[in-house]
């Protein structure tokens, strides 16, 4: 298995094979359905812009993808990125995820980004110890947020710090344009 990233045009299919039951069927994505093909391909387009989205590529069938984008678009929130990570059923309690995001996380401080964040529909057991493991904390929650799947949801958001400590004096310059592996992750 190989961890690269994504192409929008080879790639999106498969990661909307993994997405789409998530937004369709449950309560996860906070998306009622899942998008078309085209705009999935957009999407991974727009994040590879900014931020950077891989994929795992098993010979060829994309296992699953993990992306970065931005958090907020106020100027004082740009040393923010957002995370999130989607894996197929039959690649999940495999350490895919983990495998993914570690080089998501190494390419955006490369870039210049000093906290990550990660929004998580609860319940979800998984996705939360995922990013517990991943030196994730929860900052917060948000009540009865959004309504999806049949009721109202909760939102906890948990944070990671990446890089210097956030509490220098002096400003940091902004992260700079996407960094990008050298090379595939072979695993």
């Amino acid at each position: 298995m190989l961890i690269r990233h994504a192409d929008p045009h080879t790639d999106a299919a498969g990661c909307l094979a993994i997405y789409g039951p998530f937004a369709d069927d449950t309560a996860v994505s906070f998306e009622e359905a899942a998008p078309e093909l085209g705009e999935f391909e957009r999407r991974i387009e727009r994040l590879n812009r900014t931020h950077a989205f891989l994929v795992a590529d098993a010979d060829g069938e994309i296992a699953g993808f993990a992306y970065a984008g931005t958090h907020r678009e106020r100027s004082a929130y740009r040393w923010a990125a957002e995370t999130s990570v989607y894996l197929d059923d039959r690649h999940r309690g495999r350490g895919l995820g983990r495998a993914l995001y570690e080089p998501l996380f190494a390419l955006l401080e490369e870039q210049g980004y000093r906290v990550l964040l990660a929004g998580i529909a609860v319940p979800n057991p998984a996705s939360v110890a995922l990013h517990r493991a991943l030196g994730f904390e929860e900052v917060g929650t948000y009540r009865r947020i959004g309504w999806t799947a049949g009721a109202w949801r909760d939102v906890i958001w948990l944070a990671r710090q990446l890089g210097p400590d956030t509490h220098e004096a002096q400003l940091p310059p902004p992260p700079g344009a996407p960094v990008r592996l050298a090379q595939p992750i072979q695993l």
